[in-house]
């Protein structure tokens, strides 16, 4: 019976060590087809106060990349800019932290918390990365048109590219530019958000 027990507990620790490890590497694959850069509409808005009224304006897209903190990462920093047609503002950018575990992209904004998010209900290839924020019901849609790694067709296999590029363009954080005279004291966002993550 002693043996028994100790049988059964060698094979439940034997079960967990390779589902762990499947799920490290399901996570490491996802990392690697997530890091690059994206666009698409990622349901961001902003609210702005003037003149005693509240005006609600949706980003037409959003230009997002995913940068790894080093190769095989499964985390790292990314930064976005919003475009807006409409309003007193043509885009938005802000940084972010990002990391993928047991399946779940967690995005983290250290400038504006509204914007934390989970993706769990997800399609992701290399070309198109479409889902769910949290519980919510609208299905954001993102094409992604620069890889860092850079995948060979049909041989599933991959070379790396340089990531320098990503990093000198991106580089501000949590800047708005305002299409109207700066001296318009009356006016201010009130509140930033993403509409799909309600």
């Amino acid at each position: 019976m002693k043996n028994l027990s100790k049988s059964i507990v060698a094979l439940f620790v034997s079960v967990a060590a390779v589902l762990s490890v499947s799920s490290c590497s399901d996570d490491l694959s996802k990392s690697m087809v997530l890091s690059g850069q994206w666009e698409g509409d990622f349901g961001m808005t902003y609210d702005y106060s003037y003149k005693g009224r509240t005006y609600t304006f949706h980003s037409d897209y959003t230009d997002i990349v995913f940068y790894p903190d080093y190769d095989y990462a499964t985390h790292g920093k990314g930064y976005q800019y919003d475009y807006y047609s409409n309003g007193p503002y043509v885009y938005q950018t802000y940084s972010f932290r990002w990391e993928i575990e047991d399946g779940v992209v967690y995005l983290t904004y250290p400038y504006n918390k509204l914007l934390n998010c989970s993706i769990r209900d997800y399609h992701m290839t290399n070309s198109k990365f479409t889902g769910y924020f949290g519980s919510s019901d609208v299905k954001f849609s993102l094409r992604k048109y620069e890889d860092y790694y850079d995948w060979t067709p049909y041989e599933n296999t991959y070379t790396y590219r340089s990531r320098d590029n990503w990093y000198n363009y991106y580089t501000s954080v949590g800047v708005a530019t305002k299409a109207v005279p700066a001296d318009d004291a009356e006016g201010q966002i009130v509140k930033v958000y993403n509409r799909y993550n309600q």
